[in-house]
C-alpha cells in the first residue's frame, strides 16, 4: 500500500468547500459502524466538514441534515440511516423493503447492513470516485471488492453476526470494530459527553485511515492485475485451443477473484482450470484454479501419481522434461520451460475429463 494514495486522498478531502451541514448520530458509547458512516459522508462533496451532532434527544436529532445508526428510520428521500428497527433487512445489493432475513435476500450478498453499510451502499461509489478518481467500469469493480474486504466484516459484527457456525478456536482482537471499541471510555470512568466526542472523532478517523488503506491497495495493485487478468484470458486460445489455459508473464498479483469475475461477464464461468506463470527465480509455475468460494477445492488438480514427487523422478514418471515438482495437494506444481508446465497442465486436463467420460478437446 502506497501511503501517497493515504495522503493523497485525505488531501482530496481537506480540500472541499465546507459543506455547512450536519451529521446525526447516537451519543454514548461508539461502535466502528457510525463511526466510520460519519468519516464516508465527509469525503462527498455535499458533506464536507459537517459538524457532527451526538445525541439521542429526537428533538436535537430533527433538524441534522442526515441521521445514520439512531431515529429507528430507513429512509433514503429523508437522508434517515438506522438499522435497528423491527423488520429492517437491507443488504447492499438486494432489492430494497423484500427480504426479512439472509435466505431471501435478492442480491449476491446475504449479510444485513449497519449504518455505514447502507451509506456505503447508497453513497460508495460516488465517495470511491472521489477518492481514487476512476471511471465507472473500475468504480463499479472497487465497490464490490471493497465491500468483500472490508465493509461487509463491520456490518456483520455490529449486526452480531458469527464469522463461523460452532464453537471458536480463538478469539480475535485486532480488528477494526475491536479497535474502535477500545477507543470508548471505560465502564468505570465518569460519562463525560465532550470526552465522548472527542474519542468518537479519533474512532472515525481510525476508520478511515483503514478505509483509505484497503482501496488504496485496491487501487495500486488490486486493479491493474485486473487488466493483466482480462488480457489474458481474452488471449486465452493462443496459449491453447481449449482456452482453458491462462499464461501471465510473472506471478505474485491478485488473478483469483478477478478470473471469477470476468469469467461471468464473459459467460465462461468455470472454463479455465490451469494458470502459468514464472516466479522469481525463473521458474515456470502451473497453479490450479480453485472452485469460487473454496480454499483447496480445485476445478482440476495436478494428476495424483505426480503428487510429492520433484525433478528427475517427477520427469520420468510424467514423461515431461525438466520438472521440477508437484505440491503433495496437487494445487501446484513447477517446471523450467514454459512448454513443460503447459504439457503438465494439459495432461492432468485431459485426464480429468477422460476419467469424467467427457474426453479432450
Amino acid at each position: 500500500m502506497s501511503l501517497d494514495f493515504v495522503s493523497a486522498s485525505l488531501q482530496k478531502t481537506k480540500a472541499l468547500p465546507a459543506s455547512g451541514k450536519t451529521i446525526g448520530t447516537h451519543s454514548g458509547s461508539f461502535q466502528a459502524d457510525e463511526a466510520l458512516g460519519c468519516w464516508l459522508l465527509h469525503q462527498l462533496p455535499s458533506f464536507a466538514g459537517a459538524a457532527i451532532v451526538r445525541s439521542r434527544d429526537a428533538s436535537i436529532l430533527e433538524p441534522c441534515d442526515i441521521v445514520i445508526d439512531v431515529g429507528g428510520v430507513y429512509d433514503h428521500e429523508r437522508l434517515r440511516y438506522d438499522h435497528h428497527q423491527r423488520g429492517f433487512f437491507e443488504t447492499v445489493d438486494g432489492e430494497s423493503a423484500v427480504a426479512t432475513k439472509s435466505e431471501e435476500a435478492t442480491g449476491r450478498w446475504k449479510t444485513k447492513l449497519s449504518a455505514s453499510g447502507l451509506i456505503y451502499k447508497h453513497y460508495g461509489h460516488e465517495i470511491i470516485s472521489q477518492l481514487a478518481g476512476t471511471g465507472e467500469s473500475d468504480t463499479d469493480a472497487l465497490w464490490s471488492e471493497l465491500y468483500d474486504q472490508f465493509m461487509e466484516g463491520i456490518d456483520a459484527i455490529d449486526n452480531g453476526i458469527e464469522i463461523c457456525d460452532g464453537a471458536k478456536r480463538y478469539k480475535q482482537g485486532t480488528d477494526l470494530s475491536s479497535r474502535v471499541h477500545r477507543l470508548n471510555q471505560r465502564w468505570n470512568e465518569k460519562s463525560d459527553h465532550d470526552r465522548q466526542c472527542a474519542l468518537f472523532q479519533q474512532a472515525s478517523d481510525l476508520c478511515g485511515r483503514d478505509f483509505l488503506e484497503v482501496l488504496g491497495e485496491l487501487v495500486e495493485a488490486w486493479l491493474p492485475a485486473r487488466d493483466l487478468v482480462r488480457t489474458a484470458l481474452q488471449e486465452r486460445t493462443v496459449i491453447h485451443a481449449s482456452g482453458k489455459i491462462l499464461k501471465f508473464e510473472s506471478g505474485g498479483m491478485p488473478w483469483k477473484d478477478h478470473l471469477y469475475s470476468l469469467e461471468r461477464e464473459a459467460g465462461i464461468a468455470g472454463l479455465v482450470k490451469f494458470v502459468l506463470y514464472t516466479d522469481q527465480a525463473g521458474m515456470w509455475r502451473v497453479q490450479a484454479v480453485t472452485v469460487e468460494g473454496t480454499l483447496f477445492e480445485n476445478r482440476v488438480s495436478l494428476l495424483e501419481p505426480w503428487r510429492g514427487v520433484r525433478d528427475a523422478e517427477l520427469s520420468k514418471l510424467s514423461g515431461i522434461a525438466d520438472c521440477c515438482f508437484v505440491h503433495a495437494n496437487g494445487f501446484i506444481g513447477g517446471n523450467m520451460t514454459f512448454e513443460g508446465a503447459l504439457e503438465m497442465a494439459l495432461k492432468s486436463i485431459e485426464a480429468a475429463e477422460s476419467e469424467q467420460g467427457s474426453g479432450y478437446k
